[in-house]
């Protein structure tokens, strides 16, 4: 793989890792010269097509997501060996590597990542995308500390044949769900019980469940209850521990509603410990200055009072005198002090206030602003912009457009926090590429490779293009169009092939229906046998085609075939042949309707030339009423009892 081109465009440079699934490598984009990630599918579930296809629909839903917290998916490459997914190249390493190296973090940095991959998660969600392996491993954490969740919806793709690998078991089962562990129904509060095993982690250094075997582990979250993160860290406080046994609810209406109410939480808890780490530091600040002047002044009386003990006896008027004099310059020396410490109070104070104590505010609505006027109103209540990346394109933002912010608006955060925007290059344009003369699947291979869609796909005869090859396509090739655009193909069906009417066999025995068929160099198809409302049992009651129709010669023709009266009462079968003669000038529609015991029925409505005879057999149920119609007009009425 090392040096191969993908897609005339990702060239692969090194292997970075491996998992249950994939293989991930480091590759280059020619095209626009920037590093990326290329995570390709394992062979084993490559010749799963099911497992393809909800893989596929999986990747394009979660491309279409622009998070800071979302590992961005920016191609989606599909071979005919293997299926490739392009990815933001991320500089730094996973969570789980974090947690091997420091063991616990410490409370404001876990629920500060927590926080970030609750962002991420809140915004699948919204978009019906449902993560399903929620671990260390698939948690990114970048050089200046920003959290990526990568692999959305990859694991919920998976078919049964996904999890083979003892090693993937084992190291998706401490973080299972207890529906997951039972096999049973995957939402969107199964995430978040995911959420609440990565916080315990981080919180403690270990998982809440640990076992021998994947089944072992899987067992234990859905019988027991794990104990409290503060049994294991002291420094833990009590409402951390009542946020993540909420997460960790055996129950799922238990847990968080959603992750929006989560994050919320985290938020509230984060806010009150960063308040608390700023008044604690005002108050040490100001006890120790306190302190530091009570100590000055008890050490220089002291040394007073120990010179005049020893040389009060000796000491003349004089004496006395200068020790006055002294006592004075002490007197001044502390009075100094006094005020620079007093200065040094108030200087900290200023500060403080004007440095630390940020005002809080809310966020502003950014989206759909262009980058000129967010900054303006963003400097309205003291923020700043910060632009994320070199943009991504948007179908549904113009270039220039901010697509997407965090924090969201309406958050409220301090004068000092960046918002990070991400803008829009517009919708990304392509060249239709030329399918004429290539088979459906490649085609549907090609126009998955460069993100456009499969539109309106009709089939029809060509006498100069072999069958199931395309020979018209809309848009043209050729042609500028944004990316997902939906191209309409026409699929050869192959040259025209001679031509059949469809004969009448509607009543007919079944054998001489067949018979009748085969003279019509026709064929027979599927033949369905089922209780009728007209039609005795042996007798065609319904034919695929109408009579008259044009269809290939040897063609296959369906037959409904009665197995006898519909009679439920038992009452007595009439059956009874109506005969009109077709008169005028004109073509009129000549229309039968019996009434019997199986209820009023529409035997007979078709068009007919002047001098044409209609002879139609109808059988009917208990008393009968035929009615005849000419041109929707009543000419004809008979009763049986």
């Amino acid at each position: 793989m090392i040096g191969k081109l993908l897609n005339d465009r990702y060239k692969i440079k090194e292997k970075r890792g491996s998992g249950g699934m994939a293989l991930v490598y480091e590759a280059q984009d020619i095209l626009l010269d920037r590093k990326v990630a290329i995570k390709m599918l394992r062979p084993e579930f490559v010749s799963d097509e099911d497992f393809i296809n909800k893989f596929r629909h999986e990747a394009k839903a979660v491309a279409r997501i622009t998070h800071p917290n979302v590992v961005s998916i920016y191609d989606i490459v599909e071979s005919e060996d293997s299926l490739y997914l392009v990815m933001e190249y991320i500089e730094g390493k996973d969570l789980k590597s974090l947690i091997k190296d420091r063991g616990q973090l410490s409370v404001v940095e876990a629920l500060d990542i927590a926080n970030q991959v609750t962002a991420g998660v809140e915004v699948a969600h919204e978009n019906n995308i449902i993560h399903c392996d929620i671990k260390p491993h698939n948690i990114l954490i970048t050089d200046n500390n920003q959290v990526k969740v990568t692999d959305f919806g990859i694991a919920r793709a998976a078919t049964s044949t996904t999890i083979t690998s003892t090693d993937t078991i084992m190291g998706s089962a401490h973080y299972f769900s207890p529906e997951q562990a039972k096999g049973g129904d995957i939402k969107t509060y199964s995430d978040l019980y995911s959420v609440g095993v990565v916080l315990y982690e981080m919180l403690t250094g270990r998982v809440p469940f640990r076992g021998d075997s994947p089944i072992s582990v899987a067992l234990k979250h859905i019988q027991e209850k794990p104990d409290k993160p503060s049994t294991l860290n002291s420094k833990i406080p009590e409402n951390i521990d009542d946020i993540v046994m909420k997460a960790l609810a055996k129950e799922p209406e238990e847990r968080f509603k959603n992750a929006t109410e989560m994050r919320k939480q985290l938020t509230i808890i984060l806010k009150s410990l960063n308040n608390n780490k700023q008044d604690d530091k005002k108050v040490i600040v100001s006890n120790k200055d306190d302190t530091k002047i009570i100590k000055r002044s008890e050490i220089v009386r002291r040394k007073e009072r120990n010179k005049k003990d020893k040389e009060k006896e000796k000491k003349d008027d004089k004496e006395k005198v200068k020790t006055k004099n002294n006592n004075n310059k002490w007197l001044k020396r502390i009075g100094i002090i006094a005020i620079l410490m007093t200065l040094l109070i108030f200087g900290g104070v200023y500060v403080y206030n004007n440095y630390t104590d940020v005002p809080i505010v809310a966020v502003p609505d950014l989206v759909g602003m262009e980058i000129e006027e967010a900054s303006s109103v963003v400097s309205q209540v003291g923020l700043e912009i910060e632009e994320q990346n070199e943009g991504v394109y948007n179908s549904k933002f113009a270039e220039g457009k901010i697509i997407s912010q965090f924090p969201a608006a309406g958050e409220r955060v301090r004068q000092t926090r960046d918002i990070v925007v991400t803008v829009s290059k517009g919708p990304r344009v392509i060249t239709v590429p030329d399918l004429n003369n290539k088979k459906l699947r490649q085609v549907k291979v090609i126009l998955s490779n460069k993100n456009l869609e499969l539109g309106d796909i009709k089939y029809k005869y060509n006498d100069n293009v072999a069958e199931n090859y395309i020979f018209s396509q809309k848009p043209e090739k050729g042609e500028e169009i944004n990316v997902e655009t939906k191209i309409d193909l026409i699929v050869s069906k192959g040259p025209m092939p001679e031509m059949v009417e469809v004969p009448n066999i509607i009543g007919l025995e079944k054998n001489k229906a067949i018979q009748k068929i085969i003279i019509n160099d026709l064929k027979v198809g599927n033949i369905n046998e089922k209780m009728t409302l007209r039609f005795k049992d042996g007798q065609v009651a319904g034919q695929q085609y109408e009579t008259g129709k044009s269809v290939p010669k040897n063609d296959k023709i369906d037959l409904t075939v009665s197995k006898g009266l519909i009679n439920k009462e038992n009452a007595e079968v009439h059956t009874s042949t109506i005969g009109i003669e077709v008169l005028g000038f004109k073509e009129q529609q000549i229309t039968i309707v019996v009434t019997d015991n199986n209820g009023e029925d529409t035997v007979y409505n078709q068009a007919h030339k002047p001098g044409d005879y209609v002879r139609q057999t109808i059988n009917s149920v208990g008393p009968t009423a035929f009615k005849v119609y000419i041109d929707g007009e009543l000419v004809k009425k008979q009763t049986i009892d």
